[in-house]
């Protein structure tokens, strides 16, 4: 088996001492990039959040559209439910009330 010369080994610098003495030596590069690095995560995150809420804001605006029609044809029933001749009808036909004739028909005077 060999010995190994401690001396020796701690003559040559480690990986870990050569990264960071280049970290050192290069650390305005390395903050370019960082910052390269982070900006472009940023621009990944906004972009999906925009996108989450461009769908969002179509799901409402379809949700918004049928509303509104359910609107238009609740106001087209209301049209057709309070139509002059049906409730006359409904109160001829379910009431058995009728129209006073003229002699009937009595004025209230204005004060």
């Amino acid at each position: 088996m060999k010995k190994i010369d401690l001396k020796r080994l701690h003559a040559h610098p480690g990986l870990l001492q050569v990264i960071f003495s280049d970290i050192r030596q290069y650390r305005g590069l390395v903050f370019w990039v960082l910052l390269a690095i982070l900006s472009a995560l940023a621009t990944v995150y906004l972009t999906h959040l925009n996108r989450e809420l461009l769908a969002e804001r179509e799901q409402l605006m379809r949700q918004r559209d049928a509303i509104d029609v359910e609107f238009r044809h609740l106001v087209i029933e209301q049209t057709a439910l309070s139509e002059h001749s049906r409730i006359e009808t409904i109160a001829q036909r379910e009431l058995g009330m009728r129209r006073p004739a003229d002699d009937q028909e009595v004025l209230v005077p204005w004060r």
